[in-house]
């Protein structure tokens, strides 16, 4: 007996409406960051990725963000200049380049993540305290249920 498609009991055009709304919010929550903070996706997603795991090496970020090393250096290169990321040779390999955060660029990044906080905070003062759980434990299963490796 083969097993059961754990979707079988929602229509398809649902499911793909549905999803399409999730990553819609998802989309326009994060631009709306975008604009507050000045920054473009990629460079808020490297200030998280970086408070994380700072001092990160050059091909850890390139992995991370699946983009090229080249591309990952101008961007950095970018946040440099800004001021909010430092980048300097390993000492124990001088071809390694690792990059941190600046004290301007942990500011930067609490900043954002405290705005995502406090807006979904103030939006979820109305939904019951099942569905926050129901919300919550979902977050922590997106990796799972997207496939995507977690972190080290």
């Amino acid at each position: 007996m083969e097993p059961q498609n754990p979707l079988s009991q929602i229509p398809r055009q649902d499911f793909d409406d549905a999803l399409f709304r999730c990553f819609r919010a998802i989309y326009k929550f994060e631009q709306a960051k975008v604009h507050r903070f000045g920054l473009n996706y990629d460079a808020i997603f490297l200030l998280q990725f970086l408070r994380r795991q700072s001092p990160a090496r050059m091909s850890a970020i390139s992995k991370e963000m699946q983009i090229p090393i080249s591309t990952a250096t101008r961007m950095v290169d970018r946040l440099v200049a800004k001021g909010v990321v430092s980048r300097q040779r390993a000492s124990g390999d001088k071809r390694i380049m690792l990059v941190s955060l600046a004290p301007s660029g942990e500011r930067l990044v609490q900043a954002v993540e405290d705005h995502s906080f406090e807006t979904m905070n103030r939006n979820l003062a109305d939904v019951d305290d099942a569905d926050i759980k129901a919300f919550f434990e979902t977050a922590l299963l997106m990796e799972k249920i997207l496939n995507i490796p977690e972190e080290p």
